[in-house]
């Protein structure tokens, strides 16, 4: 194997985080943790805690193959809110997710 196909896992504070790639198969875990809670409701509740994420967003992160301008990257803020009205926490989101950084060695 090159060392360009070469991927580490490193751990890295998240003060260092503005954005995350987004794709797929984060978008499907979002509409998972959403269960039957309609993309409205998950709105009002991100609005209660300051950052208020519209349910258009919402739908494009959980699709964004269906978007033609979909967000490659998600704002670090935006996804913590929206991790915390879905009862769960970064960790626990990025445990089951694809967490390698590629680096060149």
């Amino acid at each position: 194997m090159s060392n360009a196909n070469r991927q580490k896992k490193i751990m890295l504070d998240t003060k260092y985080v503005a954005s995350i790639y987004w794709d797929k198969e984060l978008g499907e875990r979002i509409k998972v943790l959403r269960g039957g809670r309609s993309v409205r409701a998950i709105s009002e509740k991100t609005a209660e805690l300051g950052e208020r994420i519209s349910h258009q967003y919402i739908h494009m992160l959980e699709e964004p193959e269906r978007y033609e301008h979909s967000a490659s990257t998600v704002s670090f803020q935006k996804i913590s809110v929206l991790l915390k009205v879905l009862d769960t926490n970064i960790e626990d989101f990025f445990d089951i997710a694809i967490t390698v950084v590629s680096i060149a060695s």
